[in-house]
């Protein structure tokens, strides 16, 4: 059952994702180059950024559903729950990315805790991650809807695959700086790219479904 409680603390955890994604993207053309000096614009080649932009759209577009719902009482729509689905996954994905490959592999405090890297590898997933489970309970999500939570790690492993090996980085293309080529088997770390966040994706739906499906009971 949606209740006002939830409803509301879901709504300021929505609200904080939005205006703090926002305010990291802005912050990356007023002089904020980060740990790595990354150019502002390459920064959207980043799959960070791209997952974090996706977890802000979703997320505003739940809050205001939550804000209609809190107003009108008007059912908040499954279809912006499963978009919140689909961006708490891309965020989940850039974590554990972060923590458990690039984070060990350079410099673990400053890929995690250096700058804007503290909310957009830290901070930032985790609010779309625990307001996703344990805090929004307006629908139950089936199986067949972790198909889209999947769809933007496939198109950027599509893109990142095109632009580091077959176009590369000497014609125009990027270099391998998340180092999925490394030796060569691209093709290895795009099966684990396109398995990960269907794992992810089903995990963080069965979390929200029994979160959902308690407090119905209660």
């Amino acid at each position: 059952m949606l209740s006002r409680k939830n409803t509301i603390i879901s709504l300021v955890m929505n609200i904080l994702i939005t205006l703090a994604t926002i305010a990291v993207v802005i912050s990356y053309y007023c002089g904020n180059d980060g740990e790595y000096h990354i150019p502002p614009d390459f920064r959207f080649c980043l799959f960070t950024t791209d997952s974090n932009i996706l977890c802000a759209v979703s997320a505003a577009v739940l809050a205001f559903f939550e804000l209609r719902y809190l107003k009108t009482g008007k059912s908040i729509p499954k279809a912006a729950m499963v978009l919140k689905l689909v961006g708490s996954t891309a965020v989940a994905l850039t974590f554990v990315v972060v923590v458990l490959f690039l984070g060990p592999t350079t410099d673990f405090i400053s890929m995690v805790f250096g700058g804007t890297s503290v909310y957009m590898h830290f901070a930032g997933p985790l609010l779309g991650i625990i307001s996703f489970c344990f805090i929004e309970r307006a629908h139950i999500i089936e199986k067949k809807l972790l198909i889209p939570a999947v769809i933007p790690a496939v198109i950027y492993g599509i893109v990142y695959v095109t632009m580091v090996v077959f176009i590369g980085e000497n014609n125009g293309g990027w270099y391998d700086f998340y180092g999925f080529n490394i030796g060569g088997f691209w093709y290895l770390s795009s099966i684990v790219l396109t398995l990960v966040p269907l794992g992810l994706g089903a995990l963080l739906r069965l979390i929200h479904n029994k979160c959902v499906r308690s407090s119905s009971a209660k």
